[in-house]
């Protein structure tokens, strides 16, 4: 009896050891791969456009995938959006204060009256060629929601409910 105990609690143990170390390796793996399209983008960005200080690199996966750099000009503040896939998407450059910014979107979401229970987030991405403010939050039935706003009119660009 005491064997089988014994084994069973061996056999739990190798499966927990097992899925902890697949589980490390897919995170490792997907931070890896951030890191290097986040390297790629800074150097496609550098090829065309001036920056002296990168504050944050951020993936946007919509319609088209792009990596947003936050970066500093001459001390002001400014947004990059390379596309993963150039031949699909431009690159886009805009200051920052040019366009909305991300308290602005939010109160943009409020003003909707929309049933939000909790931000998962916002970023800056793009659709069609165009940025975007994307806020992803979830409704009162735990469903994801996406509302994008456009960063240079804050008018509504998309909106995907209940998903």
């Amino acid at each position: 009896m005491r064997t089988v105990k014994t084994v069973l609690i061996t056999v739990l143990i190798a499966i927990l050891i097992i899925v902890g170390i697949g589980a490390w390796k897919l995170y490792s793996s997907n931070t890896v791969y951030q890191n290097q399209a986040a390297a790629t983008a800074l150097k496609k960005a550098k090829q065309s456009y001036i920056f002296d200080h990168v504050k944050s690199v951020t993936s946007f996966n919509g319609t088209d995938a792009y990596q947003v750099i936050q970066a500093k000009r001459n001390g002001n503040k400014m947004y990059i959006w390379v596309p993963d896939h150039p031949k699909k998407a431009p690159f886009i450059e805009r200051a920052a204060s040019s366009g909305i910014t991300e308290k602005q979107a939010m109160q943009k979401l409020a003003d909707q009256r929309l049933d939000v229970k909790k931000i998962i987030s916002v970023r800056l991405g793009a659709i069609k060629g165009n940025p975007v403010w994307e806020i992803t939050f979830l409704n009162s039935k735990n469903s994801y929601n996406y509302v994008s706003f456009y960063f240079d009119n804050g008018k509504e660009a998309q909106r995907i409910l209940s998903l």
